[in-house]
């Protein structure tokens, strides 16, 4: 190895020795098992490739065509954005300020440290991006590509590399204008009413423990009113492990793997993600029988009612139009990992009616962890 002052030789050398590097064991692709630092990470990228595809569940197809073309029509001939909000140097440097110096660099391999002492003219030159891709609906395809880094879930077999969890890594400059785009996404939610009140993952002043409340309240008052209150607890399957029209390429310690492309879902590791779920399901069934409640991708009904039928029939119509907007808007159901719950006061030998969703039969369990709070069917807590 020749090390030079002049470049940067000397650092790259000192980075290899001082750097922790992650040990991962031989990896099963398709075709057998990958022991070289490229072949783990081409393995890693193929396991993520199948991942991120459309969900494969049989949906309207016709209604999907004419979503497509209307996507492509907009796409194919886009008009400037006239009465955007443009960005400014302050905004520029209100952003800098309060990026984390010591978080990990993206694909472009500039950090924040250096983001941060940038001279004047050049965030006038950046902002001056930011504000011509703003009126021409571009977001520049360079800054799309993540550097994927693959983390082992603990107690699982880490041979498969399906047991691992990515995280994106993005260039810091993209997640900078990401930051001008979801404060004009925000206002625009807000200006329309997009975002439904039920909502409380992505609003000001609302939260995890208001949802809770919100439930456990509407429980209570049921017990008090001697009603029964039936909750279905939805599991969104993937709702953020996916992203959209982007590329990728696996990083283990200094190898990249080829490049990789997404074909379906949101922005995984962008701050964008949550609220882009938050507009896409915005449309979500809602009736004046059942209560719909949402934290982030969090999802679950309640009907409450003075029988036990009315409450499983009232439930069991929410179901088949839920089941519906999934099939024609492509959103996938856990069924394994939905459960429900019916909330009521005293004991009752009478066998409740199961459910009939996506094909299958959803039994009544005693219990349900819901938002980190494990809600029993008396609402004792006892399991805390």
């Amino acid at each position: 190895m020749i090390l030079n002052q002049e470049d940067n030789s000397i650092y790259i050398a000192a980075r290899k020795f001082s750097r922790k590097y992650i040990q991962i064991p031989p990896i099963l692709d398709t075709d057998g098992f990958k022991y070289t630092p490229l072949g783990k990470t081409n393995a890693f990228k193929h396991s993520l490739e199948n991942s991120f595809q459309t969900n494969p569940e049989p949906y309207d197809d016709v209604h999907i065509d004419e979503v497509n073309r209307a996507i492509h029509r907009y796409i194919d001939n886009p008009k400037p954005s006239s009465n955007i909000k443009l960005s400014s140097t302050q905004e520029f440097l209100s952003f800098l300020k309060k990026i984390n110096p010591r978080k990990a660099t993206g694909p472009d391999g500039i950090p924040n440290k250096a983001l941060q002492q940038i001279p004047t003219n050049v965030i006038t030159f950046i902002t001056k991006i930011f504000n011509k891709c703003l009126l021409c609906n571009c977001f520049p395809t360079i800054w799309k590509t993540a550097h994927v880094l693959m983390l082992p879930i603990p107690r699982q077999n880490r041979k498969l590399p399906g047991n691992y969890r990515p995280i994106s890594l993005l260039s810091n400059i993209s997640k900078i204008f990401e930051k001008i785009i979801l404060s004009r996404l925000k206002e625009e939610c807000h200006d329309l009413s997009i975002i439904p009140n039920e909502q409380y993952g992505f609003r000001a002043g609302h939260g995890c423990i208001h949802q809770l409340l919100r439930v456990t309240n509407t429980v209570t008052q049921g017990f008090n009113h001697k009603f029964y209150t039936g909750g279905v607890f939805l599991d969104i399957r993937k709702a953020f492990d996916r992203m959209r029209n982007r590329t990728f390429r696996v990083k283990l310690n200094l190898t990249l793997s080829d490049i990789g492309s997404i074909k379906a879902g949101t922005p995984q590791g962008s701050i964008l993600s949550p609220l882009l779920y938050a507009i896409y399901t915005s449309d979500f069934p809602k009736t004046n029988q059942i209560m719909n409640c949402f934290s982030a991708d969090d999802t679950d009904i309640l009907a409450k009612g003075s029988t036990i039928n009315y409450v499983i029939h009232t439930l069991q119509k929410g179901l088949n139009n839920i089941e519906k907007w999934c099939m024609l808007w492509r959103v996938a159901i856990n069924t394994d990992k939905t459960h429900a719950v019916m909330f009521r006061k005293g004991t009752s030998g009478k066998e409740l009616k199961t459910f009939s969703f996506f094909d299958e039969d959803l039994t009544w369990d005693k219990e349900v962890k819901y938002l980190g709070l494990v809600l029993d069917d008396k609402l004792t807590f006892r399991s805390h």
